[in-house]
């Protein structure tokens, strides 16, 4: 007890100001401490959630569904991964400058026709007298010039050979073919003139 009654005796009584000055530092210790957001934390956020907002809906490989890319030259390439969403693709092409309508088809099927009146024989034309006038006649048609198919899931808009007011109908069926996932067909509509939307039937070409 000597022992602690020195121990005691040497250390010198606190001040008021020092019992206060504890206080204080006791009951900072026993508060929740608050997590402050600054600014640049709330952009960042904010970048965050806009991206999220505008980021397209991805197919499983993390490719889009479509895309459309425009050339130097006025030539669009559009590559197709997924056959769906055919509104969203004929509202891309209309910003690029090309009215389209968009049809995707399940295998096995067609749209009925006639669908539109077409700008050349190609759809809806009168047959010609063999195979090969019928080939040369498809080859130089402006239909056929408008499109290219370049690749299993893409193919090239020439707008050159579309003329103001006429329609680009895009026809596309499932192939059932993971490789090669669908067919194009692709005819130009007379200007100022109505497509009608497609009827399924049994494609039998």
């Amino acid at each position: 007890m000597n022992s602690l009654e020195t121990m005691w005796a040497a250390i010198p009584p606190a001040s008021p100001e020092e019992l206060a000055g504890a206080r204080r530092r006791l009951l900072d210790g026993m508060r929740p401490r608050r997590r402050f957001v600054t600014v640049p934390r709330l952009l960042v956020a904010a970048g965050v959630a806009a991206a999220a907002a505008v980021t397209p809906l991805l197919i499983g490989n993390g490719a889009p569904a479509y895309a459309v890319a425009e050339s130097s030259n006025g030539t669009l390439t559009v590559t197709v991964n997924e056959m769906r969403d055919p509104d969203g693709l004929e509202a891309r092409l209309g910003a690029a400058g090309v009215k389209a309508d968009v049809t995707f088809l399940p295998a096995g099927k067609g749209c009925a026709v006639p669908r539109f009146a077409g700008v050349d024989a190609t759809y809806g034309g009168p047959p010609a007298a063999g195979a090969g006038e019928l080939r040369a006649l498809v080859n130089e048609a402006r239909s056929s010039k408008a499109t290219r198919v370049t690749s299993a899931r893409t193919f090239r808009i020439f707008p050159e050979h579309i003329r103001p007011g006429e329609t680009l109908v895009l026809e596309f069926r499932d192939n059932g073919n993971a490789q090669k996932p669908w067919r194009l067909g692709g005819w130009l509509a007379r200007a100022h003139t109505p497509v009608q939307p497609c009827t399924p039937v049994d494609d039998l070409g």
